[in-house]
């Protein structure tokens, strides 16, 4: 992605920072729908344990993914605070609510101020597509491209399937 900003000639890119444990997280604000509170999710049974389980979002339902669980980051007394926010993003064709423990600001970050991610990461690595440096503050970009593995498409289709059949028994009743 980085190379493809280069070869662009683009300067900046604007992207929402929200916070997931102790990091500071970065995503591309074109693929950000909105920002709502959190509200209680419907568990999915035999889901896995990133998936939250689904919302009702004006009508819409829509999987929710805990970016904790998903990114294997430890829960700290300092993560408690009431600030957590669910993230609807548009991921692959697909609408899903991300659970991050902040939201806090939209900037412009310089293209120039991206480095490329550490070579030898695991086997989510394309999800992190760089490390942003702005006001002395180092963000992890990631890719929403990239964000669910094919299995883990699967499996939001899956709960989407299955909620859409849940709606349509409700209202048939």
């Amino acid at each position: 992605m980085l190379e493809e900003l280069i070869k662009s000639g683009q300067k900046d890119i604007q992207v929402i920072i929200f916070k997931l444990g102790d990091e500071e997280y970065a995503v591309s604000i074109d693929c950000v729908q909105e920002i709502v509170l959190p509200q209680k999710a419907t568990r999915i049974p035999k889901s896995p344990k990133y998936v939250a389980g689904v919302i009702n979002l004006r009508g819409n339902i829509i999987p929710v993914i805990d970016g904790k669980i998903k990114f294997k980051i430890k829960e700290t007394a300092q993560n408690l605070k009431n600030e957590k926010r669910i993230m609807v993003i548009e991921v692959e064709n697909e609408t899903i609510g991300l659970i991050v423990d902040g939201v806090y600001e939209v900037i412009y970050l310089k293209v120039n101020e991206i480095e490329p991610p550490p070579i030898d990461m695991d086997e989510n690595s394309d999800i992190f597509w760089g490390i942003g440096k702005h006001d002395n503050r180092l963000l992890i970009l990631i890719n929403s491209e990239k964000f669910l593995s094919i299995n883990e498409e699967k499996t939001v289709d899956t709960f989407k399937k299955v909620t859409e059949a849940i709606k349509q028994v409700k209202s048939a009743v």
